[in-house]
């Protein structure tokens, strides 16, 4: 069963890992953090969710990823 880690870091904030079922599960919940950030920080909300998450890391120190993680292969099986 494949599954998707969301990583966020900000600085003087602690790190953010969660597993989703999905990629776009990663991806809402990148949304979900960015669009609650920013009306916290006061950053103009962006009705498009990728132009909200690109305004929101573009000059900052923040940083996120998606990536996708797989079992290990067992010996005989084809992975």
């Amino acid at each position: 069963m494949e599954r998707f880690v969301l990583f966020i870091s900000e600085p003087g904030s602690d790190d953010i890992v969660d597993i989703h079922p999905s990629k776009p599960a990663a991806e809402s919940a990148l949304v979900d953090y960015v669009r609650a950030r920013s009306a916290t920080i006061g950053l103009p909300a962006h009705p498009d969710d990728d132009r909200a998450v690109a305004s929101y890391f573009q000059n900052s120190e923040a940083i996120y990823a998606i990536a996708r993680v797989m079992p290990l292969a067992q010996p005989g099986n084809d992975q």
